[in-house]
């Protein structure tokens, strides 16, 4: 594991999360769910509401994608996204009165709610779970679609270079755990796991939310790649946790096909089911050396980075880099006039200075990414076959002469942490060859 810096102290500089201004325009892409692309509903020249549905999905489990705030649709555009995709987005300037914004709603609680209400709110609010950011998924799909026995509950983040998530735990810790009310009633189930960080959320927090079927993982958030789905599995399950019943002890072992969830999504929820406001808003961390302040905003979909910048007052120095969800797990970006998403959690905007050189230089067989890689990967060799057409590093070992069976056995063992990237002196994409490979073979 990759040990990053406590950012116990970092958390201590904030109180509170921020409104951001409303923004004169809105570009929202028809894209907020990974590969999923909506349809446009709404023409130029239209008025639309606040929260109104504007894009659609084909999926019969689709998708819905609002507007953040009221006005007139000025045109579809193309627009460069937080996930690096160039997607068609529907700019909005701002004009009539807010459904939303300004107005006291009152909580409902879970006891008034069915499993299926739950559900087809958040379906209709169009959440989108960010539990893997790389690969964001339609949250009501994966209730309907629940076959497993456990929620899991992340407290932190995923990449330890970002803390969004652990300021929503720290900000909004109750409203977070009666979010997992809403959805383990939505799931028909009982059995919940948080796995949290002690130092960062004292165990003590839990104890009004506890029954006998929650378990808890405590783990250092900074050890990298502790907070992936597949560490976690590893994780849980290399310890017994028993719960006697019937003077019989059963062990219920952890599964990819139980919900994995984080504190961003969970707030989401809270907003559609409690209050029945779609998603509009993200909540956001925003910092780096080229801002005179960093802030943890909430900020309507659809606004520019730029135009937030704007209301923190501006760069400092001139920006090299946008890094999107953290420098191990996120993607970077060149331009400031990028919108935020529905799957954007933290914005870095760094100089020249602190930038990396994103040269791709020839592989040095440092073997490097071999000696990270936990999951017995070898990056290094998936990379020359599919770049190079190299099969020499194959023909070495007769077990792998079939080289599809060789590809398909390494993508399947990858668990996608990026910690073979961060060590190549070549800086060599491996985890994008292999996450492309796993498109390829649909692995």
């Amino acid at each position: 594991m990759i040990l990053f810096a406590e950012k116990v102290d970092e958390l201590k500089n904030y109180t509170c999360s921020q409104n951001a201004f409303l923004p004169r325009y809105v570009t929202i892409p028809l894209c907020q769910e990974y590969n999923n692309v909506c349809n446009p509903l709404v023409h130029i020249g239209e008025q639309v509401r606040e929260g109104q549905v504007i894009a659609t999905s084909a999926d019969p489990d689709r998708i819905n994608i609002h507007t953040s705030i009221p006005g007139i649709v000025e045109d579809i555009v193309e627009c460069q996204c937080p996930n690096g995709r160039t997607e068609k987005a529907v700019k909005i300037t701002l004009k009539g009165s807010f459904d939303f914004l300004g107005k006291q709603i009152p909580s409902r609680p879970v006891s008034t709610l069915t499993a299926e209400q739950i559900s087809t709110h958040i379906y209709e609010s169009g959440v989108v779970n960010t539990f893997n950011i790389k690969k964001t998924c339609n949250l009501a799909k994966q209730i309907r679609e629940f076959a497993g026995q456990y929620l899991v509950v992340r407290l932190f983040d995923e990449d330890p270079s970002c803390i969004t998530d652990r300021l929503l735990t720290k900000f909004y810790f109750e409203r977070l755990m009666k979010s997992c009310g809403y959805i383990l009633k939505a799931l028909g189930r009982e059995k919940i796991i948080f796995v949290y960080n002690p130092k960062l959320t004292p165990k003590s927090l839990f104890d009004n939310y506890t029954t006998e079927s929650t378990y808890f993982l405590e783990v250092n958030s900074n050890e990298y790649p502790i907070g992936l789905k597949e560490k976690i599995i590893a994780a849980f399950n290399k310890e017994p946790k028993n719960k006697k019943k019937d003077n019989k002890t059963e062990e219920i072992p952890l599964a990819k096909k139980d919900l994995f969830i984080d504190s961003s999504t969970l707030y989401e929820v809270y907003k559609c089911v409690a209050k029945n406001i779609p998603s509009i808003n993200r909540l956001v961390h925003i910092s780096g050396n080229c801002l005179k302040s960093s802030s943890f905003l909430n900020i309507k979909l659809g606004t520019s980075i730029r135009e937030v910048i704007s209301q923190m007052g501006g760069v400092i120095k001139k920006p090299k880099m946008i890094i999107i969800n953290g420098s191990l797990r996120g993607t970077t970006a060149s331009t400031l006039d990028m919108p935020i998403t529905r799957y954007v959690k933290s914005i870095e905007v760094v100089s020249h200075k602190d930038s990396i050189d994103k040269r791709i230089y020839d592989c040095i067989n440092c073997g490097n990414c071999r000696a990270i890689c936990n999951a017995n990967v070898f990056p290094d060799v998936v990379y020359n076959h599919v770049i190079n057409f190299n099969n020499y590093s194959l023909n070495e070992n007769s077990a792998y002469e079939n080289t599809e069976k060789f590809l398909k056995e390494m993508i399947s063992k990858c668990v996608d942490c990026g910690s073979c990237n961060m060590v190549c002196p070549s800086r060599l994409p491996l985890t994008q060859i292999v996450n492309m490979l796993r498109e390829k073979y649909n692995v």
